[in-house]
């Protein structure tokens, strides 16, 4: 073969290869969920409190650090929400911000099942309680939301935990947007 044409398919087999690791390599939980529907935003300045509880959870079977991933995307979730968030570190305010209520939010079950063969269903189920209390600490309203996803057991885990991730994340913003509690607290703070 000649030299210059082995070469060149060398480079050539050298950058599918490159193409083809990145493409591995891309993790589909570290950019936070942003395609959330048109809901009005709720007029209600709330804090955000992502714990250090809710980082720590992950299931290390399959290496899909759940809690952190949900932390990354409570902020989003949050601003996707309400007219007005501060973010809070375990429920801690800032210096010089006041808020009208604090969302906490807490993971209840993450789970995969793997089918019984290559080709089964796999499914990933995240359950997410929020909490959303007034400044006291008084529960104004508390919901649990179901997200769930199912592929092909082949299916890398981390794609089909952010399809249920996403599923979970919208599902929540429905729960929030048309909760009666909310709205009637949120009416209340108005001047």
């Amino acid at each position: 073969m000649n030299h210059k044409v082995f070469s060149r398919l060398l480079l050539l087999v050298s950058a599918l290869a490159s193409l083809v690791v990145a493409g591995c390599a891309t993790d589909p939980l570290k950019e936070p969920f942003t395609a959330y529907g048109g809901q009005a935003k709720i007029h209600l300045k709330v804090g955000d409190s992502v714990t250090d509880e809710l980082r720590r959870v992950k299931n290390d079977k399959w290496n899909i650090p759940i809690g952190e991933t949900i932390a990354n995307n409570v902020p989003v979730f949050a601003r996707h929400s309400f007219d007005g968030v501060v973010d809070l570190n375990n429920g801690q305010l800032p210096p010089n911000e006041t808020v009208a209520a604090i969302l906490t939010p807490r993971i209840a079950y993450f789970t995969r099942t793997v089918g019984a063969s290559a080709g089964g269903e796999s499914i990933v189920d995240i359950k997410l309680e929020w909490t959303l209390n007034d400044v006291n600490g008084k529960a104004i309203w508390v919901e649990t939301i179901d997200g769930r996803s199912s592929a092909s057991t082949r299916t890398n885990p981390k794609k089909v935990t952010r399809q249920a991730l996403e599923d979970l994340l919208l599902k929540s913003q429905q729960a929030i947007s048309s909760a009666p509690a909310i709205k009637q607290f949120a009416e209340k703070q108005s001047p």
